[in-house]
């Protein structure tokens, strides 16, 4: 039935076609119906054009109409799919890898980044570095406060950190490893600069007023870092670490401790 004096026709669907991908991927604040109207415009113009020529009859006029915006909106409908699953897997990564509450990234980032860096390290015995923080008292903010108040400094405290660790380095990144604990690595550095980062990061804590609904809240937070050493995995590098925060919160807190 598709014969020469069609292949207008399919010209005109591919053109359609083509029109509603890029509009679909260029523009995602259209509407659907817009971007469906696009995909037939084309040949809804064409074949009105033929049938104000008198090329097609009336009849064929609406059988060709009537095909080529069933297949433009079929078309239409796999697109739009396959947009919201891409979609989707893209939100639910992103869901998986970072902290709802700061925008952070999670443990689970954490571990995985990390990992690959200090395998990294070394292999080309290059140390590395980690700096693990806790806020202090912080179950005594949210008892005292409220929790909406606790989850307004671990935002506040998020950003800081980000601030100063961008400060330090671009390339580092600050992780919410849970509860109210952070950590952050760092390459291409040494444990004299690690600790006088830690002592900024944790003055530049000690000097936020976060606000609540009662006013101003001040805080502090207690630091443990060190760098990599030969043979140190995973467990045993953060599992150091995290001795010396807690060592550091146990001498008073507001503190940076390596040893």
């Amino acid at each position: 039935m598709f014969g020469e004096k069609y292949w207008q026709w399919a010209v005109i669907f591919c053109s359609s076609s083509l029109l509603m991908v890029v509009i679909t991927y260029l523009d995602r604040q259209k509407s659907y119906f817009l971007m469906w109207l696009s995909s037939v415009s084309v040949g809804v113009f064409f074949w009105s054009l033929e049938l104000l020529a008198a090329s097609v009859s009336f009849s064929k006029f609406i059988y060709g109409l009537t095909l080529y915006i069933a297949l433009s909106s079929f078309l239409f409908v796999i697109i739009v799919f396959e947009s919201h699953y891409r979609n989707q897997v893209i939100e639910n990564k992103r869901f998986a890898m970072f902290d709802e509450m700061t925008a952070k990234k999670n443990y689970r980032s954490f571990v995985k980044e990390f990992g690959q860096s200090l395998q990294l390290a070394g292999e080309q015995q290059k140390p590395i570095a980690f700096i693990m923080l806790d806020i202090d008292h912080f179950k005594l903010i949210n008892d005292t406060y409220g929790h909406l108040s606790g989850n307004q400094v671990l935002k506040f405290v998020a950003v800081d950190l980000i601030n100063n660790t961008y400060d330090f380095d671009s390339q580092a990144d600050v992780y919410r490893l849970g509860g109210e604990e952070f950590g952050i690595f760092l390459t291409n550095t040494n444990l004299a600069e690690t600790q006088k980062f830690a002592q900024k990061c944790r003055y530049s804590l000690s000097q936020l007023a976060v606000p609540i609904d009662n006013g101003m809240l001040h805080l502090t937070a207690s630091f443990g870092c060190d760098i990599s050493r030969t043979g140190d995995d995973f467990n045993t590098f953060y599992q150091r670490v995290d001795q010396y925060l807690y060592q550091a919160k146990n001498n008073g807190g507001n503190k940076v401790n390596n040893f």
